[in-house]
């Protein structure tokens, strides 16, 4: 941040009387309103509450001028969480107002319909659905969509459906949303109903993040082929689902598939038999099931046979033998980053044969040559020294001239992490820590603890906004800064 820019927005915690300077008269009003749309966003997302639609009123309150500046961006009004049930919404006057205010923006709703719907809220929000952008419905009766035209949803972009979890739902009634978005290309999908609606235009999805409740698997496949352009799939199977063999069938081509993450029972393993994804570049298992360990490991095998490009894989709770684990390595020779989670019972799992595999060889032959993160969480049960040469053979000084930039990305490893296991010794911790000084490698987990404190000296810039914004990221900050100025203007 700027000494002048600094100085405009440091707290006044000092005795002067000097009253805090505003920001509309000292900045360009683009970059304020900028400001506040980027702190709003980050109040509301991720995690949205009701009251979040208040916060420009928040805003407004600060002075004349303020309220004035706020009331004529439309943006930030354009963000609504509503409950849209019986004696939930405060009056439709203030419902209008609100849409008013945010003129020709597009629209970003999260709508809760409980058990009595608000057919009249509901009502005045459809009338706009030409602006939806952004839709979460949260849904326990869909009786409304026979009395309310649910079309014109042009320009929705992104679909978030959540309906009750233990009685069925009949939510076909919502296909004519689907039916009417020709920009839809993100369905998240949380429901006990048959997902149908999400193959009515499924040719224009990109991401579909879906999660079933005692739904044949034969049932999700179908709608997975009539979305054959996804680019990123999450499956989740709730509930306790027997596990089911399905008869052989042609895999679904999936051609612009890049990342594939399942979460639950063993038809995960039919899934992984059943397409074929040439691109593919991520795969995220968590593996819920007792037994059929081995059944998985061969479908995923099957699957990554037509995935040449695989560069990440996280497999949790699926491997059960080192065999399987070294089988993963050797033929996926392109992994950027490889997490294995192994179960709780397991006690060494990962041994030192993977670890020799993993290092780098005086004839210069060894696993994964582009391995950038490793992470094995538990079983694991390895030599101090045999984990350390390999780290040490893995890995180049950031000054070495030897090691271009081009190739760097060959000889280094940037961030490794080994959990669920006893520490190394302190001696042997020291000189790891040399080599995280010397190189910038990041090293997390008990095997790097001294006193159960991380010892990691990673030089990895974390993710972050500039310093110029940042003071507005952290809502408790701009609260505590918007007090101050009304403080000084008493």
């Amino acid at each position: 941040m700027f000494p002048e820019t600094a100085a405009i927005f440091r707290p006044q915690f000092s005795t002067s009387k000097k009253q805090p300077t505003d920001p509309l008269n000292v900045l360009p009003p683009e970059l304020v309103g900028y400001i506040f749309h980027l702190w709003l966003l980050d109040s509301i997302y991720p995690n949205t509450k009701y009251w979040h639609s208040q916060l420009p009123v928040l805003l407004s309150l600060v002075s004349k001028s303020w309220r004035d500046f706020i009331y004529a961006i439309p943006l930030l009004w354009a963000h609504i969480i509503l409950e849209a049930s019986q004696g939930a919404v405060p009056t439709l006057h203030v419902l209008r107002k609100r849409l008013e205010r945010s003129q020709s923006a597009p629209l970003f709703l999260d709508i809760v319909v409980g058990e009595h719907p608000d057919r009249d809220a509901l009502m005045v929000l459809l009338a706009e659905s030409s602006r939806f952008r952004h839709l979460t419905l949260s849904v326990l009766d869909l009786s409304w969509c026979d009395d309310i035209p649910t079309q014109g949803f042009t320009q929705l972009r992104k679909l978030t459906v959540h309906t009750g979890f233990q009685i069925p739902t009949y939510v076909d009634k919502l296909s004519a949303v689907f039916a009417s978005a020709p920009r839809l290309c993100y369905v998240k999908w949380l429901s006990t109903g048959d997902p149908g609606p999400i193959g009515v235009n499924g040719h224009q999805l990109h991401f579909l993040d879906i999660t079933v409740f005692h739904l044949p698997v034969t049932r999700l496949l179908e709608v997975l082929e009539a979305c054959p352009n996804l680019r990123n799939v999450v499956i989740t199977f709730q509930g306790e689902q027997k596990y089911t063999p399905i008869p052989a069938r042609e895999r679904i081509l999936l051609p612009e598939l890049r990342s594939l993450v399942l979460d639950g029972t063993g038809h995960i393993a039919c899934i992984l038999r059943s397409i074929q994804a040439p691109l593919l570049s991520r795969v995220d298992i968590k593996w819920w099931h007792y037994n059929g360990h081995q059944c998985a490991l061969e479908a995923l095998q099957s699957l990554l046979a037509y995935s040449p490009n695989l560069e990440e894989i996280a497999l949790r709770r699926l491997l059960i033998t080192e065999d399987g684990l070294i089988t993963i390595i050797t033929n996926n020779k392109n992994l950027l980053k490889l997490t294995v989670a192994a179960e709780r019972w397991q006690t060494s799992f990962i041994t030192h044969r993977t670890f020799e595999l993993l290092t780098h060889q005086a004839d210069g032959k060894y696993a994964l040559p582009h391995l950038e993160k490793l992470v094995f969480r538990g079983a694991v049960d390895v030599p101090d020294q045999v984990v350390l040469r390999m780290i040490e053979s893995r890995i180049s000084p950031q000054d070495d001239a030897a090691c271009t930039s081009r190739s760097r990305r060959v000889c280094s490893l940037k961030s490794i992490c080994l959990d669920g296991c006893k520490p190394m010794a302190e001696e042997t911790i020291s000189r790891l820590e040399s080599i995280c000084e010397k190189s910038g490698l990041k090293a997390e987990g008990t095997f790097a603890t001294r006193n159960h404190v991380d010892i990691s000296t990673s030089t990895i810039p974390t993710e972050g906004r500039s310093s110029y914004f940042s003071f507005f990221f952290y809502s408790g900050t701009l609260i505590l800064w918007l007090r101050d100025l009304l403080v000084g203007r008493r």
